[in-house]
């Protein structure tokens, strides 16, 4: 699967995107204990203060949703306007 990062996480991450080959990440879930593995920064984010939103193939979620290996995930902090 594709990981997009935007925003200053792409400052934790240090890339904007990623593919990941891991048949451990099947769910949401899955996938935020690998990224808080591979980026420990993260895990205020993603799990603690659940900041961070999750869009699966343009979409949106805020369930814990099943994960297709060609799916392209992206993870985008909170917008503000102004």
């Amino acid at each position: 699967m594709i990981i997009k990062y935007f925003a200053w996480i792409k400052n934790i991450t240090k890339i904007d995107e990623e593919t990941i080959n891991d048949e451990s990440i099947v769910d949401i879930k899955s996938l935020k204990r690998y990224l808080i593995k591979k980026y420990p920064k993260l895990k205020q984010y993603i799990v603690e203060d659940d900041f961070v939103r999750i869009a699966i193939n343009l979409e949106y979620t805020i369930t814990n949703n099943s994960l297709d290996p060609d799916d392209e995930i992206a993870l985008f902090p909170p917008v503000s306007g102004g």
